[in-house]
């Protein structure tokens, strides 16, 4: 057997092998909810962060709609998702070298509970499931504009983990 044949098989077992280890293969993490629609309520303001909610809003709709594990719908859903925020917190973790009085970077951290009703059943998946996340923000544009510019970002990471907890294997 020529030196040419013998690579020309030893070629098509190592893509025959390639294909076999593909074709389970499946997009995502697998893992399955027992529900295919949602609706999301309004999200309800108790922190001390000023007009969050909205951006909340959006943003937990956009993380929902980008999953693609389940139909964001406002009717006719399988699945409720009610989501308070509930606190709102701003930590000085370095201060000034200059001046130990001045804070030169804060921790944001915003919280939220979350109820995840089953409309079938009329029976909670969970409640009060509590949802935090923390931000480090630098001061150095000052406080009130590098605060308002943190919100949303603030806002895209809470929805992202919401989603997490929400979409997870329970």
């Amino acid at each position: 057997m020529s030196l040419a044949k013998k690579l020309l098989i030893v070629t098509a077992l190592a893509v025959e092998w390639l294909f076999y280890g593909c074709a389970s293969y499946q997009a995502g993490d697998g893992t399955m909810v027992p529900f295919s629609s949602i609706q999301i309520s309004p999200v309800i303001n108790e922190s001390q962060a000023p007009q969050i909610n909205q951006v909340v809003n959006h943003d937990l709709r956009e993380v929902f709609i980008k999953s693609g594990k389940v139909q964001v719908e406002s009717t006719g859903t399988e699945a409720k998702l009610n989501v308070t925020l509930s606190g709102y917190e701003r930590q000085t973790i370095a201060t000034n070298s200059q001046d130990t009085a001045l804070a030169r970077k804060y921790a944001l951290t915003l919280t939220a509970s979350c109820d995840l009703i089953n409309l079938t059943e009329e029976s909670p998946y969970f409640l009060n499931r509590e949802v935090s996340v923390t931000l480090d923000i630098f001061l150095d544009s000052g406080q009130t504009s590098t605060e308002t510019n943190a919100i949303p970002l603030l806002s895209k990471k809470l929805a992202e983990a919401i989603e997490n907890e929400v979409l997870q294997v329970w």
